[in-house]
């Protein structure tokens, strides 16, 4: 081209790869306030999208555990400003991402500041999502952890004094199988343990003679011992212990006698206080066994003891410097007692029991066992040996060097990694088999042993094991005889669902045991006294409470559709509408008044150890969590364990672990755990040595998705409806009808929220535990975030679980419509300014105090003297 036409062409230069940018323009009509909105919404989404795009742009290398804090600082921060919103009135309360139903509900509740709250339980609730039907398993008949019928304890070699003790005292002719396979090997008997990896429950050890198969020269082995809960684990390493110390007694003929002086010679390690009180009590039934005399064998001079937190210092200094010869314990108090208690003894320690050690090292204290083991060790040192002298340190039945013993639930790494710095020439013990290698013994632990299948019922593909990490890998087994359940509740209808599924398990079986699992001592406290006292009216509130009318109004005109869908009429077959009846229970079994004297109500005392219930007639009512005073807590399980009524213990996870409390028929999850391990100790209280026993967990209906991970760990429960369990309530106390079972929840509803209007105390502990229990919400693990997050909690439909009528923005920020409470208080206060005052007011000396002879000090007359000023 010679001839220039002047023409620029304007072509672009970027690369075909380069991401597209959407430019959106300002949003025009509408108020000015959806303007701000659709604004803000914008900056939010290009904000995430360049976020995103950063994150692309980043190494793969990233650590996974830093990419966990920041998810859980992430976590925090969201929960302290969802808290911060909620308080903060105005509009922030509605600015929290929330459905659509849930932002409008939010708004019309802080618009009504001054007013209470009383809405339908079966109104503007989430849908329950459908859920994969589980085939029912009819295998509950046969315990997978039961006694065992080929085996007795004589027949594995204890002693013949005990076996006797335990069949007449304790009422245990049986071992369990984690006991057939580890008491032989904690006896020192290892050419019994032999055959005992090919046969678990082989024959042919009736004629086994310890004192003839113990050999000076036989390797003593450290032990881990891998069960399922609830199969007898503190008496698998129990009586071998005192099995070998009485036969060291028979043995010991010279030297040092028998006698607590010599210190202690087995430690066990518990993870909580109350594990610690029941290893104490079950050390300290055993060694008050009667002995035989003509064996020479003695018991009298073994001395249980306990050292944990919570009590005094100087009382266990002065136990431990008698001696103690089986001392269980926590790690903190007794690494404190190992560097400075001079007069501990553990010279000749024989034996170190770490029960639960996957807990102690989730509970932090890996740092604290180091230090014990190391000290152990180098005081192990310094032990003087007794040479030439048969004595009762140097008998033959007693372990040449310490013992330890690793009890765990799970095979996670760090137990692993415990067990390896820890266990020397270790045997790893489970109810099947006994392996020499811990690789071997987590490989057969994984379940599906490489292939699993899905959940889709329409593809049942496998998927291979390969990629699946090895902590999703762990084996969750459970006893087959115990029954799982899952209710999916809507948050309004949580309360009122617990309180049915209560009702149901006692009518079933009048002397239940239940423990019901919550997330915080708060919530523990508020149901204990709420289900303990919520079934009481006050005399002036019963018939003129106009809050009740509007209630029953609103139960009255429940959605159509709700209605429609219940199809359970009546003996005669007429429906709810043909006859056209009221709610037929006007209030709850054991309502009652209070009366004029008693005005003010109950309220919770720190000494209380057990309530009788006024909303279930005839149950007792306990609660334990860690803020208790040590000695409430040991008071309070020693009581519920030896109970032989219908009683109901209210607990966060202090009790989830290790603890055996006796003949519990039953577990309820009101909050869900933090993880799927909890699950398994929690359930795990139950269905304990063969017995049958129930588990239910409560969801709510964003949470459905938790049951599909439950069921790829071998742990999913069927599905209970809602629907199921409140007719089931309603069926059972007389009630017909096709609609009237809402019309019953409703009554209760109606009257626990009556109770925490009028009662000063069920006031502040609903408001402190529905607080309590969003902060707890945020403690699930990082993998679980996606299921319990707190974003996808509704905070006004959250507060009808908790029996409050106050908006969630006037919970957070003290205010409530509890005039009785709020006129309460301020006549308290009123009350102490006059009694402060009255205290300081100045005293004066009578006139008759002063003799008529005195010379005359009348200033006794006057007020206090005033300084005088510099102008006089």
């Amino acid at each position: 081209m010679a001839d220039d036409d002047g023409l620029i062409f304007n072509f672009a230069t970027t690369r075909l790869d380069a991401p597209v940018l959407t430019t959106h323009g300002r949003p025009k009509g509408g108020k000015w306030k959806d303007r701000m909105e659709s604004r803000r919404k914008l900056k939010t989404e290009v904000w995430q999208s360049q976020k995103k795009t950063r994150e692309t742009a980043k190494p793969t290398s990233v650590a996974a555990n830093s990419g966990r804090d920041r998810e859980d600082k992430q976590q925090e921060k969201e929960v302290q400003k969802l808290l911060t919103e909620i308080g903060g009135g105005g509009n922030k309360a509605k600015t929290t991402a929330k459905p659509a139903n849930a932002k409008q509900t939010n708004a019309q509740l802080s618009g009504q500041a001054n007013k209470q709250v009383v809405s339908s339980l079966f109104t503007k609730n989430p849908e329950i999502p459908s859920l994969p039907e589980v085939a029912a398993s009819h295998e509950h008949n046969v315990s997978s952890n039961a006694v065992i019928d080929t085996s007795s304890f004589s027949g594995i070699g204890l002693d013949t004094d005990m076996v006797s003790y335990l069949e007449t005292k304790m009422e245990i002719t049986k071992p369990t199988a984690i006991q057939q396979n580890a008491i032989p090997v904690l006896i020192g008997h290892s050419a019994l343990a032999a055959p005992r990896a090919a046969d678990t429950y082989g024959n042919g050890s009736d004629a086994f003679d310890v004192e003839k198969e113990i050999r000076a020269d036989a390797p003593e082995h450290d032990v881990f011992i891998q069960a399922a809960t609830g199969s007898g684990k503190t008496l698998t390493y129990l009586l071998p212990i005192i099995h070998r110390l009485l036969q060291a007694t028979a043995t010991a003929v010279s030297g040092a006698p028998p006698s607590r002086e010599l210190g202690t010679f087995a430690i066990v390690l518990t993870p909580t206080r109350e594990l610690a009180q029941q290893v104490y009590e079950t050390a300290q039934t055993l060694v008050h066994m009667p002995i035989s005399k003509d064996s020479g064998k003695k018991s009298h001079w073994m001395v249980p003891g306990i050292v944990i937190g919570g009590d005094k210092k100087q009382s266990e200094k002065g136990r431990l410097r008698k001696g103690v010869t089986i001392l269980a314990c926590t790690p903190g108090r007794l690494l404190d007692h190992l560097e400075n208690t001079k007069s501990f003894m553990v010279d000749n320690l024989r034996w170190l029991v770490l029960d639960e050690a996957d807990r102690l090292l989730e509970l932090g204290f890996e740092e604290t066992l180091t230090k014990i083991l190391a000290l152990l060790d180098e005081k192990a040192k310094q032990r003087v040996r007794v040479l030439g002298r048969r004595s009762m340190t140097t008998a033959p039945a007693l372990p040449k060097r310490r013992i330890n013993v690793l009890c765990s639930a799970t095979l996670r790494d760090n137990v692993k990694k415990l067990a390896n710095e820890s266990l020397v020439n270790p045997k790893y013990i489970n109810a099947k088999r006994i392996y020499d290698d811990v690789e071997q013994a987590a490989e057969e632990a994984r379940p599906g042993k490489g292939k699993r299948q899905s959940t889709n019922d329409d593809d049942m593909e496998t998927v291979a094991a390969d990629n699946i990490d090895d902590d999703d890998e762990e084996n969750f087994s459970v006893p087959s005889q115990l029954v799982q359940k899952a209710v999916i509740v809507p948050a309004k209808l949580r309360l009122v669902t617990l309180v049915a599924q209560l009702k149901n398990t006692f009518r079933k079986q009048p002397t239940s045991k239940i423990i019901v699992f919550l997330s915080c001592k708060d919530s523990v406290d508020f149901m204990y006294f709420l289900l303990a006292h919520g079934g009481y009216e006050p005399e002036a509130e019963v018939e003129t409470d106009a809050t009740d009318e509007l209630a029953l109004e609103l139960f009255k005109n429940m959605d159509d559709s709700i209605n429609n869908n219940s199809d359970d009429d009546d003996e005669d077959g007429n429906s709810d509408e043909d006859s056209g009846t009221k709610s037929s229970a006007t209030k709850p079994d054991g309502a009652r008044r209070y009366g004029k004297a008693d005005k003010s109500g109950p309220t919770l005392k720190e000494d209380e150890i057990v309530l009788d219930s006024s909303v279930f007639p005839g149950a007792k009512m306990y609660r334990l969590h860690g803020s208790m005073q040590q000695k409430r807590r040991t008071e309070t399980f020693s009581a519920f364990s030896k109970s032989r009524h219908a009683s109901i213990l209210f607990t966060t996870d202090v009790a989830a672990r290790g603890l055996d409390l006796p003949n519990v028929t039953s577990i309820i999850q009101f909050d869900p755990p933090s993880d799927v391990a909890s699950y398994l100790h929690r359930v795990g209280r139950t269905a304990r040595l063969g017995r049958v026993g129930e588990a239910i967990l409560f969801l709510l209906p964003s949470e459905s998705a938790y049951l599909t991970l439950l069921q790829e760990k071998g742990l999913r429960p069927t599905d209970e409806s809602m629907e199921s369990v409140l007719k089931l309530m309603a069926k059972s106390e007389g009630i017909r009808k096709a609609t009237e079972w809402q019309l019953r929840a409703g009554d209760i509803q109606a009257m626990l929220e009556r109770f925490v209007v009028v009662n000063v105390t069920a006031s502040g502990l609903a408001k402190q535990a529905y607080l309590s229990s969003i902060r707890a919400y945020a403690t699930h693990i990082s993998a679980e975030r996606h299921i319990f997050h707190v974003r996808s909690l509704h905070f006004g439909h959250l507060a009808k679980a908790f029996a409050l009528r106050e908006t969630p923005n006037q919970v957070a920020m003290g205010k409530g419509n509890n005039t009785k409470a709020d006129g309460a208080k301020k006549d308290k206060k009123e009350k102490k300014e006059k009694e402060l005052a009255i205290k300081k007011k100045p005293t004066f000396k009578r006139g008759n105090d002063i003799s008529e002879f005195s010379v005359g000090d009348i200033s006794a007359y006057y007020g206090p003297r005033v300084k005088r000023s510099k102008d006089e």
